[in-house]
């Protein structure tokens, strides 16, 4: 969605302009009532500018005479969602009610009720699409407008349990990837490894950029590709592929935000040994990996990092084993971080003398 685009309350004053989407047979009345209920904070718009043209709308209760449909701090009633004609079948009404959801998750609500009538095909996919799937009942609406009533399904939507980030570490042959592919499936959102850099070669054209300066630039470009991804409404995006030195950075980089770190061990050294020799991906310094286990394996917990050892465990033990840690523990978003050792950490980069 272009940077033009915005989504945004509307304010008291701006009521009128909502004739530009819906034609009212009585705009003094209609602004009256709704700011009278803006007043008081029963409801909200928000709407859909592109640059100053307004081409969406829809209104948020946030109480209701009946509970189904909003109660307040906790489920909000969505209703009047409009596109303006013309402007249809463009992504516009998805990006609206995305927006919507997350301002409103942001405050605190966990669910969501909406009305479709039956015939409403292009509305009913958008609101699957979003997870408005439970039926809560049907009822009967009275518009404004129009003199007969009409009836209308209303749905619920329960906010996802989410983190902003899901961090998987640990030692080469863990099976840090296949975690990662199986939380990517069974999320659905955005996976990312810190060699997923663009590719380039030197600063100037001449002198090739190696070393720590190559992880320096593939570092910066993740943290900045994740937090771009969260900006857009990304949740549970998984991240792996990291310098296990760089893990002790997350916690710096990453304060604020809702994330997890899963830091995979394995207590049982031959497993990891077959692991890694049958692979056959060219030659495997079986003392390294040794070395590099216990020291990562050894290692104290850091803020919001929790331990997985896979030993006899399936991959699909160890994805319901990360995904019960990631919808259950409580994570820290503000506290005081000091940085273990280096000599903690393994470094592919910083070399630690393990060999």
């Amino acid at each position: 969605m272009a940077e033009n685009f915005t989504v945004r309350r509307l304010t008291i004053p701006e009521l009128p302009i909502l004739t530009e989407l819906f034609s009212y047979k009585n705009v003094d009345d209609m602004v009256q009532k709704t700011a009278g209920f803006m007043q008081k904070g029963y409801c909200d718009i928000f709407v859909l500018f592109q640059e100053k043209e307004l081409l969406g709308e829809i209104h948020v209760g946030y109480c209701s005479t009946d509970e189904e449909e909003a109660e307040p701090g906790r489920r909000a009633y969505l209703f009047a969602y409009r596109i303006k004609k013309g402007y249809h079948n463009r992504g516009l009404g998805t990006f609206l009610l995305r927006r919507t959801l997350r301002e409103l998750e942001a405050q605190g609500y966990t669910e969501f009720t909406i009305g479709v009538e039956d015939d409403n095909e292009s509305a009913k996919h958008i609101y699957n699409k979003l997870g408005f799937r439970e039926v809560l009942g049907r009822r009967v609406g009275q518009d404004d407008e129009e003199s007969d009533p009409y009836e209308y399904n209303l749905l619920l939507r329960r906010k996802v349990s989410c983190r902003d980030f899901i961090f998987v570490i640990g030692a080469s042959g863990v099976g840090k990837s296949t975690l990662c592919r199986n939380l990517y499936g069974h999320y659905r959102t955005a996976y990312m490894e810190q060699s997923q850099a663009p590719e380039f070669e030197s600063f100037t054209g001449e002198e090739n950029v190696t070393g720590i300066e190559e992880e320096e630039i593939c570092w910066q470009w993740l943290v900045s590709s994740l937090k771009s991804y969260h900006s857009m409404g990304f949740c549970n995006v998984v991240c792996s592929d990291l310098d296990d030195l760089r893990v002790r950075d997350i916690p710096e980089v990453f304060r604020g935000y809702d994330f997890i770190i899963l830091r995979l061990i394995c207590s049982d050294y031959k497993q990891n040994y077959e692991q890694m020799k049958n692979r056959g991906e060219g030659l495997i310094d079986f003392e390294l990996l040794e070395k590099m286990s216990e020291k990562i394996s050894d290692r104290p917990r850091m803020v919001n990092e929790y331990v997985i050892d896979v030993a006899g465990k399936t991959p699909e033990q160890v994805c319901e084993e990360a995904v019960n840690l990631i919808e259950t523990v409580k994570i820290c978003r503000e506290y005081s971080y000091e940085k273990q050792p280096r000599e903690m950490f393994y470094s592919w980069v910083f070399a630690n003398g393990l060999r």
